[in-house]
C-alpha cells in the first residue's frame, strides 16, 4: 500500500450521527499529502484483586476518531459557483451566503458599518453590509435579506445612518464565509487508503488558514467524529476535480488599521472546541462531536516600524480594537479577501528575518456583543 493513494470523501449527513453512502461524487476534492486518520477509543482496564499480578484485558468504550488533512485554498473559478470545499468548511461551523454588489456614490455620516442592514430608500429592499464602507469606495458588499435593490435610489445604514445613491443594479459579487453558533451540520468523512476505507461519521471540526508569501494559502483541518468501520474498500473510480489553479499569495494587499505593513506569513486559526456528544443507546457511545466554542487568534509578523507609523504596544496595552484586511487572486472566481473589523493585539516580541527587525504579534480575533457571528468574513470574489 502506497501513502500517496489516498482519497478523502465527504458528504453532509440528512441525520445527525447517521453515517451516509458515500460515492465518487463526494470525492473530488484535492487534499494535500498526506491526510491522516487517528483513533482515540476508551479503553477500561479491569483491575481485579486476586492472588495474582497479572494484567487481565482491557475492554473498549467509547469509540472517538479524529481525520486530519490541508488543502491548497482556491475557488471553483466561477462566482456563481461554491468551492469544493463548501460542505467541510459548513461542518467547521461556517455558512456560505451568496454575496452581491451595487455601485455607489459618496458616502455621507458614513462608513456603512459591517454587519448592519441598509435599505433602499425606494425599494424598500434589505440587506446585510460585509466590510466597512467608507466613501471613496465605489463597490458595496452586501448579503440580501429582502427585496431588490434599485439604480438611482438612496440607500441608509439603519445602524449608522450612513448614506449614498446607488449607480446600478445589483450584481452577483460571489460569495461570503461567515461563523455561525447554530444549525452546524455534521458530515460523515471517509478516507480511503489503497485498498483500505477508514469511515468516522457524526463529524464536526476547526480550521486553520497559513499564508507564506509566494505559495498558495493552506488550509489545515482537524475534525473529531466517531468511528464507523475500518474495512478493505477499493479505491474510488471516476472522480471528477475541479482545474482551477489556486492562486499564490502574490500582490496581495494588507491593510492593518489602515496602514499597509510588510509582512511575511500570516496564520488565522478559528479554534473550535470540539465535544463529544455522548449516546448511551448508541453502539459506539458517541453520536456527534458538537463545535461548543471557538477562540479564534491569528499571528503575523510585520517589519518593525516607528510609533508614530503604527504604535505596536501602545495598541496591546490598551485593548485596541484594529481591523485587518487582506485580500489576494487576480482572477474572478479564484479571489479571496479575509476581513476582520475587530482584532486585539496579545502578544509582540521582537524577531528577525536576515537582519531585519520583525514584530512577532499574535492577535485575538474579536466581534460584537450583538448580533456576534461577525468577527471574520472570508469573501470568494
Amino acid at each position: 500500500m502506497l501513502t500517496r493513494k489516498r482519497q478523502l470523501a465527504v458528504k453532509e449527513e440528512a441525520v445527525e450521527g447517521s453515517a451516509e453512502t458515500l460515492s465518487a461524487s463526494d470525492a473530488g476534492i484535492q487534499v494535500k499529502f498526506y491526510p491522516k486518520a487517528n483513533y482515540d477509543p476508551e479503553m477500561y482496564q479491569r483491575d481485579i484483586v486476586r492472588s495474582s499480578l497479572t494484567k487481565l484485558g482491557k475492554l473498549t468504550g467509547k469509540r472517538s476518531a479524529g481525520l486530519e488533512f490541508s488543502l491548497e485554498l482556491k475557488g471553483s473559478g466561477s462566482v456563481d459557483t461554491e468551492p469544493e470545499w463548501a460542505e467541510i468548511i459548513k461542518a467547521c461551523g461556517f455558512a456560505i451566503n451568496d454575496l452581491e454588489k451595487i455601485t455607489v456614490g459618496s458616502i455621507t455620516s458614513g462608513p456603512f458599518e459591517h454587519g448592519e442592514t441598509i435599505v433602499g430608500g425606494t425599494s424598500g429592499a434589505q440587506g446585510r453590509v460585509v466590510i466597512e464602507t467608507s466613501t471613496g469606495t465605489t463597490t458595496l458588499y452586501y448579503v440580501a435579506v429582502s427585496g431588490t435593490f434599485e439604480d438611482s435610489e438612496t440607500i441608509t445604514g439603519s445602524t449608522s445612518g450612513a448614506s449614498a445613491t446607488s449607480g446600478s443594479a445589483p450584481s452577483n459579487a460571489g460569495h461570503e464565509i461567515k461563523p455561525i453558533s447554530d444549525s452546524v451540520p455534521s458530515v460523515t468523512m471517509g478516507l480511503y487508503e489503497d485498498g483500505v476505507r477508514k469511515l468516522l461519521k457524526g463529524c464536526r471540526g476547526t480550521i486553520k488558514f497559513n499564508f507564506k508569501i509566494g505559495e498558495p494559502v493552506s488550509a489545515d483541518f482537524s475534525f473529531m467524529g466517531v468511528e464507523a468501520g475500518v474495512s478493505d474498500v477499493s479505491l474510488l473510480s471516476g472522480l471528477s476535480f475541479n482545474q482551477t489553479v489556486p492562486p499564490v499569495l502574490l500582490n496581495a494587499t494588507m491593510l492593518c488599521d489602515d496602514i499597509s505593513l510588510n509582512v511575511g506569513e500570516v496564520e488565522i486559526d478559528i479554534a473550535n472546541t470540539l465535544a463529544a456528544k455522548d449516546k448511551i443507546s448508541d453502539s459506539k457511545g458517541i453520536l456527534s462531536y458538537m463545535i461548543t466554542g471557538r477562540d479564534s487568534q491569528g499571528s503575523f509578523n510585520p517589519e518593525m516600524v516607528s510609533v508614530a507609523t503604527h504604535d505596536f504596544f501602545g495598541k496591546w496595552f490598551n485593548n485596541t480594537s484594529i481591523a485587518m484586511d487582506l485580500e489576494y487572486g487576480e482572477t474572478e472566481g479564484n479571489k479571496f479577501r479575509f476581513y476582520m473589523p475587530s482584532i486585539e493585539y496579545n502578544k509582540i516580541d521582537d524577531g528577525d528575518r536576515d537582519g531585519i527587525q520583525l514584530a512577532q504579534v499574535g492577535f485575538d480575533i474579536t466581534g460584537s456583543i450583538d448580533p456576534g457571528d461577525d468577527e471574520i468574513a472570508i469573501l470568494l470574489l
